[in-house]
């Protein structure tokens, strides 16, 4: 077999286009190209970030799945973004050459950097996200205090009164954005050497894994090695009580060495159920600030900067219209604005108000406050009888590897977020195992008419929960 990154590609793209239409093979497949294809990586050139969110959500278990089929390759997928002064393959090429003005420039978002479709990493620290910066983050009476309150941290990691600092707040309103830029911005101006973001289940899960390989002191030296700790959603370290444990000497261990610590959670730690009074105390030492839902302002002035970032021009009665009807959180707002942007590349529309009307309706009221991957998690593992520390832990057992996928089945069902985001809220999993996942539970569905009846009751369980029926 030809090792030709090209030509295996496109032996690739010959199948992809057998199983999509013509429309849509034309506009997401054949404006790539592969710069790398082997065992080991096969990197994807496309033409805007936005073309690489889209492919990825859509179609990353069809390109795997052809992948194996024609080379019997598993590599790690990654699509590399043209630099701006390169050459920009048209996807109309094929397609009739009458476009708008609006289309072009959402075939031609830029911004070049390398995307990576993340997979598991080892070690405590997980890669921040380059996106995720303070010249990226939108202020507005929201979130200006808890803005300030993380640039005065990343100015002077452990000298200022806020160690820790504890942002809270609902889903989708910037925490995970702001707890990152703190990262780069200290890292930038050099005031932090070591800087380890991580999300609260996988300080679970690696705590999991360093007793299994009786390694916990090489746990407990990761942890507590960092300048800054960046910890997301701290409420899911309820979850155990040897992890608790855990957490609070190595919170103990940095503030005492006057390292910084900086976490995020959905509510008051005060407020979360579970949470021992020792933490609570201790979370109480430095600054406690929330972040509320953006004032219809700050939504407008987030998708204008999204669309000027990705190069999109969006007239001001559309991002008008947008903030008025899609969801009050900034994740709701930037999925509305890339299906918008996708439907008119598709269909070969101007980003207008009617398009946004329509997009509006697609999406329908805002679900993401009531069905989360942990709601999933609960109620999958309550139906096997399981723990859901279990459920996303790393055990093979088959009942335990069952349930796992069935979960991850059903979150990719139910819920917008993406195989990255679901394989990290079960033990930071990349997306292969999510798509594995995913084909495995369609496949024996329609193999087998009992654990189809099984999936199916659990579906209706979670949308009578959820009013999603």
């Amino acid at each position: 077999m030809s090792q030709d990154p090209e030509e295996l590609w496109a032996r690739c793209l010959l199948i992809i286009e057998q199983r999509l239409r013509s429309q849509s093979f034309n506009t997401w497949f054949r404006p790539t190209t592969a710069r790398r294809f082997d065992r080991a990586s096969l990197e994807i050139e496309v033409s805007s970030t936005y073309f690489a969110d889209w492919v990825e959500s859509n179609y990353l278990g069809l390109i795997s799945s052809v992948v194996n089929e024609v080379t019997d390759f598993q590599p790690q997928i990654t699509f590399h973004v043209f630099e701006k002064d390169q050459p920009i393959p048209d996807p109309a090429a094929s397609r009739n050459e009458t476009h708008s003005s609006s289309e072009t420039a959402v075939e031609q978002l830029e911004l070049p950097h390398l995307r990576t479709v993340p997979s598991a990493e080892s070690g405590s620290s997980t890669s921040l996200n380059e996106r995720y910066t303070f010249d990226t983050f939108v202020i507005g009476e929201f979130n200006r205090f808890a803005h300030a309150a993380a640039w005065a941290v990343a100015k002077s990691p452990g000298k200022t009164q806020f160690n820790p600092l504890v942002i809270y707040g609902g889903v989708g309103l910037g925490k995970t954005h702001l707890l990152q830029a703190i990262g780069h911005d200290a890292l930038n101006r050099k005031t932090a050497n070591q800087v380890t973001f991580v999300a609260s289940e996988k300080f679970l899960s690696d705590f999991i894994e360093a007793i299994r390989n009786q390694s916990t002191a090489d746990f407990q030296r990761r942890y507590r090695s960092a300048d800054i700790l960046l910890v997301d959603d701290i409420q899911f370290l309820l979850k155990g009580e040897q992890t608790r444990n855990e957490f609070f000497h190595t919170f103990n261990a940095l503030h005492q060495n006057g390292k910084q610590i900086v976490m995020t959670c959905d509510s008051p730690p005060g407020q979360l159920e579970g949470l021992e009074e020792r933490l609570i105390s201790r979370f109480q030492w430095g600054l406690l600030t929330s972040i509320d839902a953006p004032e219809l302002e700050a939504r407008i002035a987030i998708l204008q900067q999204k669309a000027e970032i990705n190069n999109i021009p969006l007239a001001d009665d559309v991002a008008i219209f947008l903030a008025n009807n899609v969801g009050s959180n900034i994740r709701e707002l930037e999925g509305a604005l890339i299906h918008l942007m996708a439907y008119c590349s598709v269909n070969h529309a101007e980003l207008t108000i009617e398009a946004a009307r329509r997009i509006a309706i697609e999406r329908g009221p805002s679900q993401s406050a009531q069905l989360s991957i942990e709601s999933i998690q609960q109620q999958v593992a309550q139906h096997f009888n399981l723990t859901p520390e279990l459920l996303i832990g790393r055990t093979r057992k088959q009942e335990v590897a069952q349930a796992r996928h069935v979960a991850m089945f059903l979150v990719k069902r139910f819920t917008r977020n993406p195989l990255k985001m679901i394989g990290l809220h079960f033990g930071n999993r990349d997306h292969t195992t999510v798509i594995h996942a995913v084909q495995t539970v369609e496949n024996r569905c329609k193999a087998d008419r009992s654990f189809a009846s099984i999936v199916e009751s659990l579906s209706d369980s979670i949308q009578k929960a959820h009013s999603l029926g």
